[in-house]
């Protein structure tokens, strides 16, 4: 069938508001209020929610409508209601699940409507911000009655050598010609039937490393296969292309269909993890939904970008955390090389909120599972399912059973892939002994929350408050007696058992369960170095994610360590926005997760000089359990001439580091778990971070170089080239005459765009009254972004002015 874009042409209204056009994908809880007293508080970044209405005319020809017609919608925040011309069409309740609607039967030729309303008024329902509305694209589907149904090729490798992959067809009548192409678009081999195997000579294999794609063309024609049954398939001689555009010539074409794939295999035993045959080892980081500045909306240069930037920085796998990942994620997963563990659900019956997705998950937790597989099949970054996060339904006899039958479920739909679960091993131990950190049903959802007379927390929230408290002891809890026959139960229905916090059990666990297969689905990021060197050490254990790569909006300030005591604790207070969680900022700046990162994983260039934030050093510092460091790599701080500032040197190799600061040596220090501290007085300059060996010989080097002279804004798209109906990225920063970012300068920016829409502009300033939407925000350490939109070819300009900075442009080239 023909996919076109059907993004254009809606308009939007909040609650009972007037509508107004906007661009879509659209994400609309951003901006709704914002207040101290929301019911989500600090999970959702002091959001409030809200109903969303959405609305658009679309014209259709006779020939369409009588043809076969549906839409795609990629993600719906949340409980989706769709009407087209008056009549009410199917719609899932979950708001992470893409889902086809046949609208056929609802449309005339002519001018239609369609009418989508949903929500998330009635809060809390997300442990995290969510983002509302129609945030993931639109698809329009259309096709003849004879048709490729949507997501009807399915491609399975059968060998890796020869290369060989499977290639069935889900077609309403006709006969399917497949043709595998490079991407050159030679003819690589070819049949025919619903169901053939081809060998693809020569071809590369896909791995994250050499991400090698293919494409599968699918023509329907209108004759007959010469078989009688679907087993038979008539292989067609590829070095005769002349012969495949005969037959294609002398039959009618249906439909066609094409589909990008890459060849590759994923095998898994306590030996280890193998793509083609490979170990593997997963250096990996958990993701939420969001794009920052833009909120949840999803578009495809927005998720290109996050893989690329996460990819640089060392990953070469993802956790999309706690939800399946958008559609755009996984192709720039696929094209760039990056593994993806795609998670289902952050909840099973047991509420974590008292709205959130526990309510529908009985019924609709199959219907889930095979959208997600069904949508995943072809994407070979995707390399594992997660079937939940911290869940702790398995520790019933009713979980284990549900989960075993979804386990079962998946490998029925896809049996090349295996399934995890991310469980935290505390709570699961803290449920089994009494301590009900999660509701039941209905009736008592409300009472699991915190109580307001008590203060008693529940849930997640128990745990992150613990564990803020005593700091990463808390994994030990884990460790507790009797602790193992609780969990193994939930683990071992699992093909690869994921542990949350859990690593103080790895070696136990091999050791007890030899035939268990481990990953670290989620882990605290400053713990990288110990626990990199158990996945090296220990075979049955197969990566690790921390928590987070990259950073969020919601659960606010869980990683920003704060400089006042009222910011204290877990959940700051309003207005915080950002978690302060990720190595990588929301902007995509890396900071010192991403160095200890790269430095245990050996993937880090030379040594990476970061720095504390010298203009809070005169502060006392409240630490936060989910970072171990607030540096970041600047060596500008403007009116901080003689304070003492804190340096952190990263480097895999050394064997200690010798820092100069303008040339003066200011100290050697020995390298331990991948750090060396210093302590020197801050002056402008250059920063020198030299790596040593054993011997005191140079193996490497880096500096930071403070902004020099006056400061001016600098705008710079990424791309000089932005494909028409994206978006385009433009970093802000304010430099000086050397270009170097000064970091304690900042102040607000206002922007502005002609010849195209201003999706998000902002910085990752973690508590603020600013709004992402309304073109001014004050930077953060000298840097903001903005994200620009245009529907069609041309050129979209943006403009950016200081209140003391003078105004500049930038220019972007939509095509």
């Amino acid at each position: 069938m023909k996919r076109t874009s059907f993004c254009a042409g809606w308009e939007f209204a909040r609650d009972d508001g007037e509508f107004e056009s906007v661009v879509v994908p659209h994400d609309a809880m951003l901006d709704n209020p914002r207040g101290p007293d929301a019911p989500a508080g600090s999970a959702s970044g002091y959001y409030f929610g809200a109903r969303y209405r959405y609305r658009k005319t679309f014209e259709l020809s006779s020939q369409q409508v009588l043809g076969t017609l549906y839409l795609e919608f990629e993600g719906v925040y949340r409980n989706a209601r769709i009407w087209v011309n008056g009549i009410e069409l199917y719609a899932p309740p979950y708001g992470f699940v893409p889902f086809f609607v046949g609208i056929g039967h609802a449309v005339h030729p002519g001018n239609n409507v369609i009418e989508v309303e949903a929500g998330n008024a009635e809060q809390p329902d997300c442990r995290w911000y969510s983002g509302g509305g129609i945030y993931r694209p639109v698809w329009l589907w259309e096709g003849a009655r004879e048709h490729i149904q949507p997501e009807g090729v399915r491609i399975t490798t059968t060998s890796i050598d020869p290369p060989r992959v499977q290639i069935d067809v889900l077609a309403e009548g006709g006969l399917p010609i497949v043709s595998v192409l490079d991407s050159f678009g030679n003819l690589l081999a070819a049949g025919e039937g619903p169901s053939v195997e081809l060998e693809v000579a020569d071809a590369h294999l896909w791995s994250a490393e050499q991400p090698v794609l293919y494409r599968c063309h699918i023509d329907l024609l209108n004759e007959q296969a010469a078989c009688t049954d679907d087993s038979r398939q008539t292989l067609i001689d590829v070095t005769h292309a002349s012969d495949l555009a005969q037959l294609r010539s002398s039959r009618v074409v249906l439909d066609e269909a094409e589909v990008t794939f890459g060849i590759r295999t994923v095998e898994w035993s306590p030996q280890g993890l193998f793509v083609n045959g490979q170990e593997t080892v997963l250096r990996g980081g958990c993701i939420h939904c969001d794009n920052g500045v833009i909120g949840a909306a999803s578009f495809a240069e927005s998720e290109r970008r996050r893989v690329r930037l996460l990819k640089e920085a060392g990953f070469n796998a993802i956790r999309v955390a706690h939800n399946p990942a958008p559609t755009a994620l996984l192709a720039a997963c696929d094209k760039l090389g990056m593994y993806v563990i795609d998670e289902a659900w952050d909840m099973w019956f047991m509420r974590k909120n008292p709205h959130d997705y526990a309510q529908h998950f009985l019924d609709w937790c199959d219907h889930d599972l095979r959208r997600l597989a069904m949508r995943d099949y072809n994407h070979p970054s995707v390399i594992m399912y997660s079937i939940g996060n911290e869940v702790a339904d398995p520790t019933t006899n009713e979980g284990v059973g549900i989960e075993r039958s979804m386990v079962d479920l998946l490998h029925n739909l896809d049996p090349t892939r295996p399934v995890t679960c991310g469980f935290n091993l505390t709570m699961m131990v803290m449920e089994r002994l009494g301590r009900r950190w999660y509701a039941q049903s209905e009736t008592d959802a409300s009472n699991n929350l915190v109580d307001e007379d008590s203060g008693s927390p529940r849930a997640s929230l128990l745990f992150n408050l613990a564990a803020q408290a005593t700091g990463t002891g808390m994994t030990r809890f884990a460790t507790l007696p009797g602790t193992d026959k609780l969990i193994s139960p939930g683990l071992d229905a699992l093909d690869i058992a994921g542990y949350n916090y859990g690593s103080a059990r790895y070696v136990t666990d091999a050791r007890k369960h030899p035939e268990r297969i481990i990953v670290g689905t989620e882990t605290f990021q400053h713990e990288i170095v110990d626990n990199w060197n158990l996945v090296k050490r220990v075979p049955n254990l197969v990566g690790d994610f921390m928590w987070a790569a990259w950073d969020y909006l919601g659960e606010a300030g869980a990683g920003s360590w704060a400089y006042t005591p009222d910011e204290a604790g877990f959940s700051k207070p309003y207005p915080w926005l950002i978690a302060g969680s990720g190595a990588l900022d929301i902007l995509g700046q890396p900071n010192a997760a991403a160095a200890l990162a790269g430095a245990a994983w050996d993937t880090l260039p030379g040594p990476s000089i970061q720095v504390r934030p010298v203009n809070i050093m005169r502060n006392k510092t409240y630490k936060a359990t989910w970072r171990g460091s607030d540096a970041l790599p600047s060596w500008s701080w403007r009116g901080m001439e003689g304070t003492l500032a804190e340096v952190e040197v990263y480097d895999g190799h050394a064997h200690s580091i010798r820092l100069e600061l303008n040339q003066n040596v200011v100290g050697v220090s020995r390298v331990k778990k991948r750090l060396a501290r210093f302590r020197v007085r801050y002056e402008p300059g250059t920063l020198s971070a030299v790596s040593l060996d054993e011997d005191g010989r140079e193996i490497a080097r880096s500096e930071l170089v403070s902004a020099q002279g006056p400061l001016h804004i600098d705008l710079h798209p990424e791309k000089p080239v932005a494909p028409a109906g994206d978006v385009a990225y433009i970093p802000l920063s304010i430099v000086g005459t050397n270009h170097a970012v000064e970091a304690n300068a900042d102040e607000e920016i206002s922007v502005k765009v002609e010849g195209g829409t201003l999706v998000g502009f902002g910085s990752a300033r973690p508590t603020t009254l600013e709004r992402f939407t309304s073109g001014h925000y004050s930077t953060y350490r000298g840097r903001a972004l903005a994200v620009v939109y245009r529907d069609a070819p041309g050129v979209a300009t943006l403009y950016a002015q200081g209140v003391t900075l003078a105004p500049v442009t930038a220019t972007i080239w939509f095509a």
